[in-house]
């Protein structure tokens, strides 16, 4: 019997939008200038490349197991693991879409990110991918900062 699986897309606010924004503005500048159609061609690939990240990012929670994916391809955490959810305002380079509304994932066992660091993404609807994660794993401690 195949086990429900459930998807979560990635916040995308006015935050994800600026930098997008900002991106394609930073590569369509020199087209103010005299330019070749291979340098026009080279600056289009170089922002679909700095903007796909944005849009190849979502959560799955698969049974036990939290899936991450990045570039269409997963990284899988325990949920059975997680020891905390917080809110958190941090720029660390994470599989996070938005700037200002991130939740931090700290786990019990270090070894899970092979880092001290928590995990910080972004899903759309917070409060329900919390709500699935506590549904696998009820001894998760949710912090809120309000």
């Amino acid at each position: 019997m195949k086990q429900h699986v459930m998807k979560f897309k990635p916040l995308i606010d006015g935050s994800t939008w600026s930098l997008v924004a900002l991106i394609i503005v930073c590569c369509a500048w020199p087209l103010l200038l005299e330019t070749s159609w291979v340098e026009i061609l080279i600056l289009i690939f170089a922002a679909i490349i700095c903007i796909m990240p944005f849009f190849t990012i979502w959560y799955e929670i698969d049974g036990g197991d939290l899936l991450v994916y990045q570039f269409f391809r997963p990284t899988r955490f325990p949920i059975s693991k997680i020891k905390a959810v917080a809110p958190t305002k941090t720029l660390l380079s994470a599989p996070a879409t938005s700037l200002k509304r991130r939740i931090a994932i700290t786990f019990v066992d270090r070894s899970v990110l092979k880092s001290s660091m928590p995990l910080v993404i972004s899903p759309a609807n917070q409060q329900k991918f919390i709500e699935a994660l506590l549904s696998v794993n009820p001894d998760i401690t949710v912090v809120n900062n309000k």
